[in-house]
C-alpha cells in the first residue's frame, strides 16, 4: 500500500483564509521582472548525490527574484491544459475535481478499516469536512516544480513523485528541489543540512511541497507499490498521509517548517504549521 512513500525516509533517518500556509505575495520592487510559470532553464547548483542514488535522482537548487507571480495561481498555459485534457480522457472532467478525488481516495482507505493503512482515511476526511488545511488552484511556483519533474518522467505515461523545499528571504525564493524516477523518493540529509543553514541566516521555511500522481493502469508489486486493495486507486488526491504529516512535525521541530503543499498539478492543497497537530500522524 502505498503511504507518500517521498517522506518516509526522513521518518526512518483550514479551510479558512486564517490558516492559509500560502504567504502573501510581496509588494512589486522597482527593478523585479515579471516571470512565467517555468524555473530557469538550468539550476544555481546541484548538490552531490549520495553513494546510492536512486535511478535518474537529482537535488537541485533554483533561486530567483521574490515577485508576486510566484505565488498567484498559475495562468491557462498550453503544457497543463494538454495534461488536464490527457486525465480527462481517463477520468471524465467532473471526476478531477479535488474533492471528487479526494472522496475516491477516502473511499479506498475507509475500506480497510482495522488495517494501519486504513488510518490513511483520517486525514482525507479532515480535508473534506475543512478542518485542515485549505485547497485551491495550484500556483505559479507550485507548478513550475510539478513541470519541471513532468518534462524529466511524463507523469501520466510514467508518474514519479518530486519534494521541494521553499524558502524565502533577502529578496529571493530558494528551492531545494529533489526527484527521481520513481514514486517515492527520499528527504536526503545534504539537503536538509542545506536548508537548516539557510535558514540561520534568515530565510523562512516557507514550507515543503511534493506531488501526489495520477496513476492508471496499476497491477499488484507494480513500480507504483501497487497491492490488491489499490488497483483501481488514481491517486492525486491533495491530502497528507499518514507519514507526510509525521515528518512535517519533524521538520517543525527541527528548523520551523511553516507550512506544507501537496499538489496533483491542478489543485493544491495547503496547510499550516498549525495543522500538522489537527492532521494524523502515524503514532
Amino acid at each position: 500500500m502505498r503511504a507518500t512513500r517521498w517522506l518516509l525516509a526522513a521518518v526512518l533517518l483550514g479551510t479558512g483564509a486564517c490558516r492559509t500556509a500560502q504567504p502573501d505575495a510581496p509588494a512589486r520592487d522597482a527593478q523585479a521582472t515579471a516571470v512565467t510559470c517555468e524555473l530557469p532553464a538550468s539550476p544555481s547548483e546541484l548538490i552531490p548525490l549520495s553513494e546510492d542514488p536512486y535511478p535518474g535522482e537529482l537535488h537541485e537548487v533554483f533561486d530567483v527574484p521574490d515577485v508576486p507571480e510566484w505565488w498567484a495561481p498559475a495562468p491557462p498555459e498550453a503544457e497543463r491544459e494538454r495534461y488536464r485534457t490527457a486525465l480527462g480522457a481517463r477520468l471524465g472532467e467532473q471526476a478531477l475535481g479535488h474533492r471528487a478525488l479526494l472522496e475516491r481516495v477516502h473511499a479506498t482507505h475507509a475500506a480497510l478499516v482495522g488495517t494501519p493503512m486504513g488510518r490513511e482515511s483520517e486525514n482525507t476526511s479532515r480535508v473534506l469536512a475543512g478542518t485542515a488545511g485549505q485547497v485551491g488552484p495550484v500556483s505559479c511556483l507550485e507548478w513550475s516544480l510539478f513541470q519541471h519533474q513532468a518534462r524529466r518522467f511524463p507523469m501520466i505515461e510514467r508518474p514519479t513523485e518530486f519534494g521541494a523545499y521553499v524558502l524565502r528571504g533577502h529578496g529571493r525564493i530558494r528551492v531545494y528541489l529533489s526527484g527521481a524516477d520513481r514514486i517515492g523518493g527520499r528527504l536526503y540529509s545534504g539537503v536538509r543540512d542545506r536548508v537548516m543553514a539557510d535558514v540561520a541566516r534568515g530565510f523562512a521555511p516557507v514550507a515543503h511541497v511534493h506531488n501526489h500522481p495520477f496513476m492508471f493502469d496499476r497491477k499488484p508489486g507494480d513500480r507504483m507499490w501497487t497491492t490488491p486493495e489499490t488497483v483501481n486507486d488514481v491517486g492525486g488526491g491533495v491530502a497528507p498521509s499518514l507519514t507526510d504529516v509525521q515528518a512535517y512535525r519533524r521538520m517543525r521541530e527541527a528548523f520551523g517548517l511553516q507550512g506544507a503543499w501537496v499538489t496533483n498539478g491542478l489543485d493544491t492543497g495547503r496547510y499550516s504549521s498549525e495543522d500538522f497537530d489537527r492532521l494524523s500522524a502515524w503514532d
